[in-house]
């Protein structure tokens, strides 16, 4: 049985997205706004929340109906035959986005579709689920238009981007989605040098090593809301699972991390020993401007701070000093760089040659790629 299902992702990902679906066999793919339409079934669903690395929630569509207010949109809701999705005794949440200029009001909508969901259960079985927010079995999305509703079960449940390995996030972190998102629209080979200078607690690091072993992201998380559906198959998952083993590749590829701050080192470590107790990835408790990399070429990506959340005496000198040293000292690398500061990321003192809107949570930032040449340049002295 095929289903319809729509995949969110991050705005400037959807392409991404894309060839990730193509990877995995799923062609007829339609581009939406931050996420992706496709129809697939069951397996294709279990392989969409194990393997898509820029996903953030893979979300099967149940129903749809003419809905124009909460009256209408509280009969819709409770005509569905829950029963058929999902038992009695799974706990339950709702989210909500609503477009429409007269129901706008998102956990109203909330609210209403938690009450016809549960008074279904109650008028038939005497009973009703309970309500959990943070971590429920099944969680219910609905999407209001003007005038129609759209209900969808999140088969994830936590997005796709708690990977599954209790990661512990330091002070500025990127999303991972979005990391995965920068590694592959840096079309890293996956053997040339990895370098992130300002690593933090590794997120590109992890990803990259991921990426570079084939190793799926989600692979070590237990959860998935799919798993508390009534069609549950645990056979084809744990099938799904053991093929994706077999494929891991033990591939010898350099990777490097460092961080002036040891706290965020000592994450770092630990993060890739979370995924992998025998990795050789390198992870340096080091300053980006007293790196000396002697090697001929390879690929920087890193996230500098911008001011949001680590503070920066003066962030355009900062990114000034950011440019020279790649000039200097990176000559034949690429070097991508995220930022939110958009007006600092002008002093880096090169033209790049490539460039992507992203966002980092709220924040809209820019993804700039710089070919460094061979060729000496006059040093600066900041003093």
């Amino acid at each position: 049985m095929k289903y319809r299902v729509v995949i969110k992702t991050m705005f400037g990902l959807e392409n991404v997205l894309v060839s990730e679906l193509n990877d995995i066999g799923i062609f007829d793919v339609k581009i939406l706004r931050r996420a992706v339409g496709i129809e697939a079934d069951l397996e294709q669903i279990y392989k969409c929340n194990l393997y898509l690395r820029t996903a953030l929630s893979v979300l099967v569509k149940i129903g749809h109906s003419n809905v124009t207010n909460e009256y209408e949109l509280y009969k819709y809701i409770k005509s569905i035959n829950w029963d058929e999705y999902f038992s009695l005794d799974k706990t339950i949440a709702v989210s909500a986005v609503s477009v429409s200029k007269t129901m706008t009001h998102s956990l109203f909508l909330e609210q209403k579709t938690k009450d016809a969901v549960v008074d279904y259960f109650r008028d038939k079985f005497g009973d009703r689920p309970n309500v959990d927010v943070k971590d429920p079995d099944v969680k219910i999305s609905i999407y209001q238009t003007q005038d129609t509703c759209t209900v969808y079960l999140d088969s994830s449940g936590k997005p796709l981007y708690f990977r599954g390995f209790n990661k512990e996030i330091g002070e500025a972190s990127i999303n991972e989605c979005l990391a995965a998102g920068i590694i592959y629209l840096s079309e890293w080979n996956r053997n040339d040098l990895f370098l992130d200078p300002m690593c933090g607690s590794g997120t590109f690091l992890t990803e990259a090593y991921m990426i570079a072993k084939n190793i799926p992201p989600t692979i070590q998380r237990k959860k998935f809301s799919f798993k508390n559906w009534n069609d549950y198959n645990s056979i084809l998952w744990k099938n799904i699972l053991r093929e994706a083993k077999v494929n891991i590749i033990d591939r010898n590829v350099t990777i490097i991390g460092a961080d002036i701050n040891p706290e965020a080192v000592l994450l770092a470590k630990s993060n890739m020993y979370k995924i992998d107790k025998a990795h050789n990835v390198k992870i340096l408790a080091k300053d980006f401007f007293d790196f000396d990399m002697n090697i001929s070429g390879g690929i920087v990506i890193t996230n500098p701070p911008y001011g949001a959340r680590i503070k920066l005496d003066d962030s355009k000198l900062f990114y000034k000093k950011i440019g020279d040293k790649l000039k200097f000292d990176f000559s034949g690398f690429s070097a991508w760089i995220i930022s939110a500061d958009l007006m600092a990321m002008k002093f880096v003192g090169m033209k790049p040659d490539k460039k992507y809107i992203l966002f980092n949570g709220p924040l809209e930032c820019r993804l700039l790629r710089y070919n460094i040449y061979k060729g000496s340049r006059k040093r600066i002295d900041y003093k």
